[in-house]
């Protein structure tokens, strides 16, 4: 087995070494020293610890730039050496000559993909860590906290292994038992609390795609730019406004008197926190946070409310006017990608002239992008419109918001009463930790986006544990990982990549947290 080694600079050695010296005697970890290279291939075994996670889409370049700023500030490049790297054929879906894969071509291709996606694999325990935006109500952290596959259960009515099972497709170990929990050969995956932490976020920008076909045959009319008041994003997404040459439209976009074409609103298929990100910006602007209850501009129906976390299946797919393509009421038309994912809904709209749609900034800006309107919009002080990024930088504040209250525990998710989720100001005097929609003069429609890690992975690999099926070498990289994620030297990066690094004062809390936890 090949064992790999890179030299850290003193800011990584500080962060890894000093901040990280709690690495677990149990798995072998050693202490990195802040003077000295760290032993030879202490958390980047090629051959056996490389990993997996899925979920949000709304991370997918986040977690592909970092891991390879991961790669070159500890592992070194790793190269292609399992079978698995091969399958796919794309660096980003599979671990590639990184130690890291997230939202692989087996996910991607199979609905693996998505917030809501991600909270059923962590559920199901089919990777070692799990993307959301969302991040997930009171009831649904319940659930996870309770028996592997209690939140599928709950909110599919069916099993893990008749959902996940030749579905998602992990290139890499835990993958997925024939049932679950797994127990061949005294291995079971045990009931454990769940981490949750924010990792970054970034603006969702609201694409339109006007051609010269749409604006009177002429390349000339199409416009280069637009903006939009916060009524005006409502109407077009509530399906108000039908034509993009209507006066009010025009009023702020003169170049829209030549498009009089029909909007067509392109919405995620899936269960989405990109699409609770913008809806919690649409319930701000409409001034009832509590019922979401939406204005009636004009004779759009039915009435939908803008709620971004209602009960029952699929939470938040419905949208006013939307029964189905073709039956949407008075309201304008809507349609789908059919596929889960940001990226899908991109592709959707590129095909979709005089469309308007809503994705991450790393998704709306070219190159997948290109050829997309990313309009400004009014900012939340009323001052001015904004765009949805700054150079390569999300155009975004969360210093407004805050973390949960108590303990570096409580910081990464571990308080039942009052955490990360999009619901926990049902109690009373808990804030809403994680929505930073519609905040002061920088673009009002930003999120934050969470990873997911269940406690008590320090475990050694062999028993009953979390994930049974993850290996002692995937554990060190998860941990080693996740801390560098964590880290000033990786946060700063974001700002590099159409993303926006947490407030700095946080990260040593959430390492610490994530660290204790582990």
């Amino acid at each position: 087995m090949e064992i790999l080694q890179k030299r850290f600079d003193s800011r990584l050695l500080a962060v890894l070494g000093a901040l990280g010296c709690v690495l677990l005697a149990s798995l072998g970890f050693a202490a990195v020293s802040s003077a000295a290279v760290p032993e030879a291939g202490q958390n980047c075994v090629e051959s056996e610890g490389k990993i997996s996670g899925a979920g949000s889409t709304y991370q997918n370049n986040l977690q592909e730039e970092v891991a390879k700023f991961y790669r070159n500030d500890f592992c070194g490049a790793t190269g292609v050496e399992t079978a698995e790297d091969k399958i796919g054929g794309t660096e980003r879906g599979e671990a590639g000559n990184t130690m890291i894969a997230y939202n692989y071509p087996g996910a991607e291709k199979n609905k693996g993909t998505g917030s809501g996606a991600g909270l059923k694999a962590a559920s199901c325990r089919t990777e070692a860590f799990f993307g959301t935006d969302l991040p997930y109500s009171l009831e649904q952290l319940e659930w996870l906290d309770e028996a592997p596959g209690t939140l599928v259960e709950a909110h599919e009515g069916v099993t893990c292994a008749s959902t996940i099972k030749g579905k998602f497709d992990p290139p890499f170990q835990p993958d997925s038992p024939e049932e679950w929990p797994d127990k061949a050969a005294g291995k079971e995956d045990t009931t454990a609390t769940l981490m949750s932490f924010p990792i970054g976020g970034s603006s969702v920008a609201l694409p339109v795609y006007l051609t010269a076909a749409t604006c009177e045959n002429n390349a000339a009319n199409v416009p280069t730019s637009l903006e939009f008041t916060t009524k005006e994003v409502s109407r077009l997404l509530g399906g108000e406004a039908k034509e993009w040459n209507e006066a009010e439209l025009i009023a702020n976009n003169p170049a829209l008197k030549h498009c009089p074409t029909k909007i067509t609103r392109v919405v995620r298929f899936d269960n989405s926190g990109t699409t609770s990100i913008l809806k919690n910006y649409l319930i701000r602007e409409e001034g009832n946070a509590g019922g979401g209850e939406r204005k009636t501009y004009a004779t759009c129906a039915p009435a939908n409310n803008w709620t971004a976390y209602p009960p029952g299946k699929n939470p938040n797919t419905e949208w006013p006017g939307k029964q189905e393509p073709g039956k949407e009421g008075a309201c304008s038309e809507i349609t789908t990608a059919g596929e889960n994912g940001g990226p899908a809904l991109i592709t959707k709209l590129k095909a979709t002239p005089g469309g308007i749609g809503y994705a991450d900034l790393s998704n709306a800006a070219p190159p997948e992008g290109a050829g997309l309107i990313l309009p400004t919009v009014e900012n939340g002080e009323e001052s001015g419109a904004e765009p949805p990024s700054e150079g390569n930088a999300a155009n975004c504040t969360y210093k407004v918001v805050t973390l949960p209250k108590g303990s570096t525990s409580n910081d990464v998710g571990l308080n039942p009463r009052d955490n990360w989720s999009n619901n926990n100001e049902t109690i009373a005097g808990n804030e809403n930790h994680e929505n930073a929609t519609d905040k002061g003069k920088l673009y009002p429609i930003c999120g934050l986006t969470f990873d997911l890690v269940y406690t008590g992975l320090h475990v050694a690999a062999g028993g009953a544990n979390p994930i049974s099926r993850l290996s002692n070498d995937q554990r060190r990289t998860l941990y080693s990982y996740m801390t560098y994620l964590l880290s000033p030297i990786a946060q700063e990066k974001l700002g590099t990549i159409e993303y926006h690094g947490v407030p700095e004062s946080w990260l040593p809390l959430l390492r610490a947290g994530f660290q204790k936890n582990f």
